[in-house]
């Protein structure tokens, strides 16, 4: 569904943030259509197991398992406001292949002068409230990982998750040394829906290692005709991140993407200017990030982790990345502005990719799996040289299967944990 003048489509997740937004009175109408026909291999509710596919070490697989997220809908545009029930269900997320970027990611000055911008806040999740936005995926894994996601309460109630002393939000694997079948985890998803407009991710620390398969996406309804952005995934020892989309038919990039943004588009063994999914193997299309920009795992870690922004606006998708020492000024203060960024880590224009026709009502959601399709199948996992991984992980950790070393070495995982200072969502009344 189209939305030329939607500016950002959000969830009334309470009262409180409809007064704040100073939303007028809302009316039923315009509905949007949850009941169209889903496609045959992701026709199926809560919560079957998947049939798992092949993998390939270049790009990875996936199968669907659609989890409804049901709530009010708010819209916002043009005084065009209405309200509906949307059920949102939930993907797995996407892959890489080896491509080396020869430019560097830029670095804006941190203390860079603030000026007015043209993106509006809407709401921040931090601190003590940071949970209290998203709701605690509990179903089997759609990846097939070896891990046993859990509720809230168990998953406070175990120290899977927690506030710190800073204030940042914690999430962790159980680490008890030797467990059986899978390792405890968590997977949330925001109760905040949107389409079009700028969200930004502070994390301070992310999952990393063999084993690990971290990621903060977003996801919408019929997937994939609603759309998925990848904006930070990896598995294992990889060093270097990749942002993907996954669309429906028509989707494509331009011959020359590459020369507007810092990563480079990968390539596989489909075209990889398309990003349908079904015609490239649920590949999808994805840059990844060979900068250096300590974008990924322990170098992110390593240098207080950074800052991650999507934009999503009428002229494209894009993704940044600043490292901590680099977050400009503006996003420091609430006024981001990507027109003093420089360029993107990932830029995927509108010119064959209406980003409001193949992307709409998104939700974010972190997933910490582990194994799975893509870290865990055994051509990834016997593979060195790729992502800026130099050794297997069958050699670094002298087991022969990922399934079978995280099942016995819980300490393994003491420090693959995310620590999210806040996630903030932006609004524009001219670029949306």
């Amino acid at each position: 569904m189209h939305y030329p003048t939607l500016l950002l489509t959000l969830l009334a997740a309470s009262p409180a943030l409809t007064a704040a937004l100073h939303l007028p009175a809302t009316k039923r109408s315009h509905a949007i259509d949850v009941n169209a026909p889903r496609a045959q291999k992701e026709a199926r509710s809560i919560p079957s197991t998947p049939k798992k596919k092949a993998k390939r070490v270049v790009k990875k697989k996936r199968s669907q398992c659609q989890v409804p997220v049901n709530a009010t809908l708010t819209r916002i545009g043009d005084n065009n406001i209405a309200t509906g029930t949307v059920s949102s269900p939930v993907s797995a997320s996407t892959a890489a292949p080896s491509v080396s970027a020869s430019t560097a990611a830029p670095s804006p000055s941190a203390t860079q002068p603030v000026s007015s911008s043209p993106w509006s806040h809407v709401t921040t999740w931090s601190g003590n409230s940071f949970f209290d936005n998203w709701e605690f995926f509990h179903w089997d894994d759609p990846t097939h990982g070896t891990v046993d996601y859990v509720d809230a309460g168990t998953a406070w109630n175990e120290g899977l998750i927690s506030i710190n002393s800073n204030g940042h939000a914690m999430m962790k694997y159980d680490t008890t040394q030797q467990v059986s079948g899978a390792r405890k985890a968590v997977r949330i998803q925001g109760n905040l829906v949107f389409t079009g407009g700028m969200v930004i991710m502070d994390a301070y620390h992310m999952p990393y290692g063999c084993g690990t398969w971290p990621a903060w996406w977003q996801n919408g309804p019929n997937w994939p005709y609603g759309g998925e952005i990848d904006i930070l995934e990896g598995v294992n020892a990889f060093t270097q991140n990749q942002v993907s989309l996954h669309t429906g038919s028509g989707c494509r990039m331009p011959g020359n993407q590459n020369d507007n943004q810092y990563g480079s588009l990968t390539t596989g063994w489909f075209d990889s200017y398309n990003c349908a999914s079904y015609e490239t193997g649920n590949e999808g299309c994805g840059v990844r990030d060979g900068s250096g920009a300590a974008s990924y795992g322990k170098a992110f870690n390593d240098v207080g982790g950074g800052v991650y922004a999507l934009v999503w606006q009428k002229t494209g998708i894009s993704a940044y990345f600043f490292p901590r020492a680099n977050i400009p000024a503006d996003i420091n203060a609430d006024q981001p502005d990507p027109s003093k960024w420089g360029e993107p880590l990932a830029n995927f224009p509108a010119d064959n990719c209406n980003p409001y026709q193949y992307f709409y009502n998104h939700f974010s959601i972190f997933t910490n799996t582990l194994c799975g399709d893509w870290a865990g199948a055994d051509s990834v996992w016997n593979y060195a040289g790729y992502a800026g991984q130099s050794q297997s992980c069958a050699s670094i950790t002298g087991y022969s299967t990922c399934k079978d070393y995280v099942l016995n070495e819980g300490s393994a995982f003491n420090d693959a944990y995310w620590e999210v200072g806040y996630v903030k969502y932006f609004n524009s009344t001219t670029l949306v």
